[in-house]
């Protein structure tokens, strides 16, 4: 019984430092993405005349960060080798909802609760965070 228990024990106690790996690796990807994001978010507001379309400029710098996170989340933190297709359409309706998520915060904190630019910044790609990793975690690359 102690051998069948160990034995199973083993087995619950195995994902858990992948998962672990895996939330360490989906954090430098979630920073790299984040400053592509940011960056992007910054050229078209500063630069390419979106100024005054705050949350518009938002989706279109979040969309340019999502590209980036698919293929490193894909090949490198969830190592899928599974359908890229799939994948894709996967990850594309969950990010469709995580543009959801972060455009929606970013408005919120902005038109809403009246709190500066940053702060809205910051509580969207928290916000869309949770959400991304669980649902690519679970759904997308599993």
């Amino acid at each position: 019984m102690t051998a069948l228990n160990s034995t199973v024990g083993e087995q619950h106690a195995a994902p858990l430092p992948q998962t672990i790996v895996q939330i360490a690796k989906f954090m430098t990807v979630g920073v790299l993405n984040t400053a592509i994001d940011a960056g992007a978010y910054f050229a078209l507001t500063r630069w390419l005349g979106f100024g005054s379309a705050l949350v518009f400029a938002k989706s279109l710098a979040y969309i340019i960060g999502m590209l980036n996170s698919f293929f490193w989340n894909r090949t490198w933190t969830f190592g899928d080798n599974g359908n890229v297709w799939r994948a894709a359409g996967l990850f594309t309706l969950t990010h469709i909802f995580a543009l959801a998520i972060n455009a929606g915060t970013m408005a919120f904190v902005l038109e809403v609760m009246q709190l500066p630019e940053i702060i809205a910044l910051s509580a969207a790609t928290g916000a869309s965070f949770i959400w991304n990793f669980v649902l690519n975690k679970l759904v997308v690359f599993k």
